[in-house]
């Protein structure tokens, strides 16, 4: 056991004491100082639209100029299209709008040299849908009243309810927060397993094959020396996770005020519970037994630079497990595929927080699920650990398929 954990540890340390770890860990804090920066210069010295309004309706162009805002500026002075042709081509404005009045219904194009925002277009949308409804109502005689009546809409609220001893009752509505909960399992997931992989199976085929391994293995066995590099690599990816949380938890802490006002009426306790609890262990075991594929990948090569060609298929796997999820989550949670796929072991870790999320799942299938994941890490774990005492000493450039078939055959 000794020398199980001296294994890990060096494996653990190596690891965490390179640059590329650092930076991988520092990535995504980078990523977020950037997009906050940029937004806040952005915010700060955003580009202000000028145009011009040419309109046959005086009225309806006095209404428009009206609405100049930090969004856009309207040069008063342009009054017909030839006026803001010219302006245009001296580029003294941004574009122009013309908008025509045929019966009371208004037509209108913007014409500019550069591509319209979708927000700024929205923003012109409404002040044209206001104006219009103004000339409407006009036309129809209607009062304020009235047109406050018919710009009303419809009500719609949801109950959850459960069943207990024959009665209804309601339940609290959390399905937005546990499917933010869900979902983010589901990215954390796809992303560890996605950077470590490649580490994963680099890590196992790096000494293969070597003199280095000649002497390690004299003074302990192949599988406790395979356990001893996923115990390494596990602890190296809680410690990633470990500063992620670290970071959270002080933010949380600066900003409690603003992170509680963002999140209304959802309370941090019911949030720290949702990632507790079954969708933890989905998340640790999925990551596990993802880890030890990669690692069992690993061992079918000599070259840890043929590594990243082992781990092709792991990548396709999480694809194929993730993509379902990703893309009928939130629309069809009750998605059959979703169902089938959080009862195999590889796919349940992305599926099941879905389901879990929109409480559509029982306790005996979650127990089901999560015992035949371990059940598939515990099994894939001892295969593994048997392929690569066979191959742990073989320099071959046979394929993996066939090196398999070698190691199935050198373990009878």
């Amino acid at each position: 056991m000794n020398k199980f954990w001296v294994i890990a540890l060096e494996t653990y340390k190596k690891h965490v004491k390179t640059v590329s770890f650092v930076i991988m860990v520092l990535a995504p804090f980078l990523m977020i100082g950037l997009s906050l920066g940029a937004g806040y210069v952005g915010s700060k010295v955003g580009q202000v639209d000028k145009m011009a309004i040419v309109s046959d309706n005086s009225v309806v162009r006095e209404q428009l100029l009206t609405q100049a805002n930090e969004k856009f500026k309207f040069n008063k002075k342009i009054e017909t299209e030839k006026e803001a042709k010219k302006a245009l081509e001296a580029e003294e404005i941004d574009g122009y709008l013309v908008v025509k009045d045929e019966k009371n219904q208004l037509v209108s194009e913007y014409i500019s040299t550069n591509s319209l925002g979708a927000e700024d277009a929205q923003l012109l949308q409404s002040y044209l849908n206001n104006i219009q409804l103004g000339l409407t109502s006009q036309q129809l005689s209607l009062s304020p009243e009235e047109v406050t009546a018919l710009m009303s809409q419809a009500k719609f609220t949801s109950r959850q309810v459960d069943f207990k001893n024959n009665q209804m009752n309601d339940k609290t509505d959390s399905r937005m927060l546990m499917t933010f909960v869900g979902f983010f399992i589901v990215l954390a997931m796809y992303m560890i397993v996605i950077l470590y992989s490649s580490i994963t199976a680099q890590e196992v085929a790096s000494e293969k094959g070597t003199r280095i391994m000649e002497v390690i293995l004299s003074s302990t066995s192949a599988a406790n020396h395979f356990y001893g590099k996923i115990a390494g690599i596990s602890l190296v990816i809680l410690t990633q996770v470990g500063v992620y949380l670290v970071a959270g938890l002080g933010s949380y802490y600066v900003m409690q005020d603003k992170v509680e006002s963002m999140l209304g009426t959802i309370s941090i306790g019911d949030l720290v519970k949702g990632l507790l609890g079954y969708n933890l262990l989905f998340l640790l075991f999925g990551v596990l037994i993802y880890t030890i594929l990669s690692a069992f990948m690993g061992s079918l090569v000599s070259r840890s630079e043929d590594a990243p060609k082992a781990v092709t298929p792991v990548t396709y796997l999480i694809m194929v497990a993730s993509l379902p999820v990703l893309l009928l989550g939130l629309s069809d949670p009750q998605n059959i595929i979703i169902k089938i796929f959080s009862y195999i072991p590889f796919f349940s870790s992305f599926s099941m927080p879905i389901r879990i999320a929109n409480d559509n799942v029982t306790q005996p299938e979650l127990l089901l699920s999560l015992g035949l994941l371990i059940l598939a890490v515990i099994i894939l774990l001892k295969i593994s650990a048997k392929v690569y005492k066979s191959t742990v000493l073989i320099y071959s450039d046979k394929s993996m398929m066939n090196v398999f078939k070698d190691a199935l055959r050198f373990s009878k």
